[in-house]
């Protein structure tokens, strides 16, 4: 390139992970372990015997800072040879041990359940499985998407590849809602008959003004509606127990609607609006008077 040779780089680092012509791992593996270890003496420091941090502290560093560099690309290095596999156990291990003070002479899997730790090898089947069902749920919009429907082992020599040990394991819940990377419509354009106004004609603050004169603003706004129009309000909440809900209230001509949806504890606010809207729109659609 400009009259310059290019170097070769046999163990090629891409995207934060490093590739090997032999497909082994070995080299992130190392890589990871290494840069593991470091945040490791981290651990210790703020585990010190007299002033050190409790253990909820100590395992939420490890699975802030630690743990998730183990895991990251776990999805290719998963049929690395189990030598390589345990290198990453032991890094763990040490994690747990220093989070619960055992010495080296307790069992593995006691250290584990003591620190409330899930072993590696659990989680990478957990990523594992998320990653091919995410992937799966794009269809035919994606080509790797596309490949995965229509795979099949043929391949007597291939049998550790990652789609293989995906279907030994039954990894892949082909009952995944379909997700779409496409927009249906323009947005540019709109949909014909819908009208968005997201701002109010004064300028408010939910904070500072009463509650009053938000209301009274909301009713002018409301009561300029024409009394043939349909009429969509939706919420999602979660209170201080984190417990979520969505609210969908319908107002028509000829009917009206009005339900409420508990969802599941720990459901963001912005995951419950989108269930509102989504069984807004489901109502909505079964009126074939709208469009």
């Amino acid at each position: 390139m400009e009259s310059k040779s290019l170097p070769y780089e046999k163990h090629l680092k891409y995207l934060g992970y490093i590739l090997d012509p032999e497909i082994l791992s070995n080299k992130h593996i190392d890589y990871v372990i290494n840069k593991s270890r470091k945040r490791l003496d981290l651990l210790k420091y703020i585990a010190g015997r007299d002033w050190g941090a409790d253990a909820d502290t100590l395992r939420l560093t490890y699975t802030s800072l630690i743990r998730p560099v183990l895991e990251y690309g776990s999805q290719i290095y998963f049929s690395a040879p189990r030598t390589n596999l345990a290198k990453l156990d032991r890094v763990q291990s040490s994690a747990a041990r220093i989070i619960t003070g055992m010495r080296h002479s307790c069992p593995t899997d006691l250290v584990l359940f003591e620190a409330d730790i899930m072993p590696l090898d659990l989680r990478r089947k957990l990523l594992l499985s998320k990653y091919f069902c995410k992937l799966y749920s794009y269809g035919d919009y994606n080509r790797t998407s596309a490949y995965l429907i229509t795979w099949t082992n043929r391949h007597r020599l291939k049998r550790d590849s990652r789609f293989s040990r995906m279907q030994a394991m039954d990894l892949l819940d082909q009952d995944v809602e379909e997700h779409f990377l496409k927009n249906v419509f323009n947005p540019q354009e709109g949909l014909p008959r819908v009208h968005l106004k997201p701002e109010m004609g004064t300028h408010t603050s939910k904070n500072q003004d009463p509650p009053e004169y938000l209301r009274q603003l909301a009713l002018e706004i409301i009561n300029k509606i024409p009394a043939a129009a349909m009429q969509i309000y939706t919420d999602g909440s979660k209170d201080d127990r984190n417990s979520c809900g969505s609210g969908i209230f319908i107002k028509a001509p000829n009917c009206s609607h009005n339900i409420k949806i508990r969802n599941p504890d720990l459901c963001s606010v912005f995951r419950s609006e989108l269930i509102a809207i989504d069984e807004a729109f489901r109502i909505i659609s079964q009126d074939g008077d709208i469009f």
